[in-house]
């Protein structure tokens, strides 16, 4: 296998999880209509798949939405945070400044407290919290 073009593009949870599933489909459906020799992929495609797709499950990428991540690049566009800041900030969905901080290279230097309250507010009100963050939230309460 030769890599032509490394790094193109990245992808976030939400679009690899998406993928997963259309990926299982397709060989759900091979499997069906033509047969289970014509749906074969290798050995262990069919564990990495599972534990990558259960790995998923746990994180905010089960309950975006690719509309969610739209709505959310749209409202940062004023931000001027960089590509992989971006990713960053969708996968893990932070939920304090503190862990905004940790996502955005030198953020105390590149915004003010006002700033940083701003995008840690879009984040909240785009981006759906976790499955596993909606349970303790409940249970906090």
């Amino acid at each position: 296998m030769k890599v032509l073009n490394p790094s193109e593009s990245f992808l976030c949870d939400h679009e690899v999880l998406q993928h997963l599933i259309a990926m299982k489909a397709r060989y759900t459906h091979v499997h069906e209509t033509q047969g289970a020799v014509h749906a074969m992929k290798a050995g262990n495609l069919e564990t990495v798949m599972k534990e990558v797709k259960d790995y998923l499950s746990t994180t905010p990428a089960a309950t975006q939405t690719q509309k969610d991540i739209d709505n959310f690049m749209s409202s940062v566009s004023k931000f001027a945070l960089e590509k992989a800041e971006l990713l960053m900030i969708i996968n893990s969905r932070p939920s304090s400044i503190a862990e905004l901080d940790c996502l955005v290279e030198e953020m105390d230097a590149r915004f003010d407290d006002q700033g940083a309250q701003e995008l840690l507010r879009i984040v909240k009100t785009t981006l759906p919290a976790g499955p596993v963050e909606g349970v303790e939230g409940e249970n906090s309460n």
